[in-house]
């Protein structure tokens, strides 16, 4: 489910005396993992700062504020409350100190060309297999209405050579902002099961969500049942095609909440996989998944019971009454969490809290939908998945669909919650430092699956 992406607003402070030895590129490492790029440019008589994440797609934020002495490097992330404090370590050559964004973490910041920089990304070679691969197969660029006016959704339709008619997947992304690739960290998510799912002899439509990428309409005043009504209209535009046989739904993360919702209102769905979907209500997933992420990240199991707890009343305060929930929210977030005092932080938490999809997700209740599915149903977590637990939704999912004779619903041992089958702990902060987009043994075991469908 969604995991917070970091922005940052550019600003400058004055600089005493000296300060130019700050200006550079300078680079790092996150608990030893995740590459960071400080890039330190002077602006008259002050500094500005960019901080980039190679191994998140080449993320690139501007920092809020860069200070200098010829001994010590300061600058800050006000919005999400990061800052790093740094001393210079002759020995080293280096800015030695921390990053601290909740908790600190130390970062050694040495100085680099702009070569080196620009060097970091880690290599896909699924995606890059995939977008050579788009060449054998039918693919049009296409457009279809939404399911309100002012929506329309803009995707790629590709299909094996040939006439038809093929079994269809339609790929319903996960939370967030999701392009028709689902770019995770420098992962083409979608674009891998495409070309997965075009070798076997099925069709894809994959499609930007609404407000997102060429699509057109409100991503920020959307939440699930809006994202569901869009992949219902996608339905209907499929049924019209003369190229489409049997149509099935892919949906991961979010999308694996989606699947059940529609397959329930079109009577085209034949068949649904659910990748990493929930089987417990909203809250409880991202309570979970909070605590595995921190725990993950070596937060203090006080800490994480803290935490688990202020969440617990901030949900409570939206679920209780989500028409008008801003106030009592902000009254939580400022007693209960230990951010800055400033205003502008505390509205970077609250903000997100009181958006119509966050209301809706966390009081959404997936088990009524599913226990309403009869049409065949691969229901897939991976024993890794810190974002989406298989401990809290593989028994919920399996209780949901026990009415259905065709559901089969499985843990795989290793996975994380992209598949990916070279997993750490789990966490988010390792998909970027993964070359692999998915296991080849979830894309096999979901295309043979779809195939035994629709044969």
């Amino acid at each position: 489910m969604k995991t917070w992406i970091l922005s940052l607003l550019m600003s400058s402070l004055a600089l005493p005396a000296l300060a130019e030895e700050a200006a550079g590129v300078w680079h790092g490492k996150l608990m030893g993992k995740l590459n960071i790029v400080i890039r330190i440019e002077t602006d008259g008589t002050a500094y500005k700062g960019v901080l980039e994440s190679p191994d998140q797609a080449n993320f690139k934020m501007p920092l809020d504020s860069v200070t200098a002495t010829a001994d010590s490097l300061d600058f800050t992330a006000v919005k999400i409350n990061g800052r790093y404090q740094g001393k210079w370590d002759e020995a080293q050559k280096a800015w030695v100190g921390t990053w601290t964004q909740g908790q600190g973490l130390p970062l050694t910041l040495k100085r680099i060309d702009a070569d080196q920089a620009n060097g970091f990304a880690p290599k896909r070679p699924q995606v890059e297999a995939a977008e050579a691969a788009l060449a054998n197969y039918h693919v049009e660029a296409v457009t279809l209405p939404g399911a309100v006016a002012g929506v329309t959704l803009s995707g790629t339709y590709s299909a094996p050579r040939g006439k038809g008619p093929f079994p269809t997947v339609i790929l319903i992304a996960g939370s967030g902002p999701n392009t028709r690739d689902e770019a995770v960290a420098g992962h083409k998510v979608f674009l891998v099961w495409a070309d997965a799912l075009n070798k076997a002899g099925i069709a894809v439509l994959r499609y930007d969500k609404r407000g997102v990428g060429a699509s057109t309409g409100d991503y920020k005043a959307a939440t699930t049942a809006d994202f569901a009504a869009d992949a219902g209209a996608a339905v209907t535009w499929l049924k019209a095609r003369k190229d489409v046989g049997a149509i099935g739904l892919v949906g991961h993360s979010e999308g694996g909440i989606i699947a059940p919702i529609v397959a329930n209102r079109e009577p085209a769905v034949r068949f649904i996989v659910l990748m990493a979907g929930g089987g417990v209500r909203g809250d409880q997933i991202l309570i979970t998944q909070q605590t595995l992420i921190g725990r993950a990240n070596g937060m203090t199991e006080d800490n994480l019971a803290q935490v688990a707890a202020a969440n617990r009343r901030i949900y409570d305060a939206l679920i209780s009454n989500p028409v008008d929930t801003e106030a009592r929210v902000r009254a939580v977030v400022e007693t209960e969490l230990p951010l800055s005092t400033d205003p502008k932080v505390v509205d970077s938490v609250v903000k997100p809290l009181v958006a119509p999809w966050m209301k809706y997700f966390i009081a959404y209740d997936p088990a009524p939908e599913l226990r309403k599915v009869r049409v065949p149903v691969l229901a897939l977590i991976g024993g890794k998945d810190l974002q989406v637990a298989a401990s809290d939704n593989l028994p919920a999912m399996t209780a949901a669909l026990k009415g259905n004779k065709s559901a089969t619903v499985r843990e795989l041992p290793g996975l994380n919650h992209l598949f990916q089958s070279t997993a750490g702990s789990g966490a988010p902060s390792e998909y970027s430092q993964i070359e692999e987009t998915t296991a080849p043994a979830a894309l096999d075991l979901v295309t043979t699956w779809i195939r035994a469908r629709v044969q």
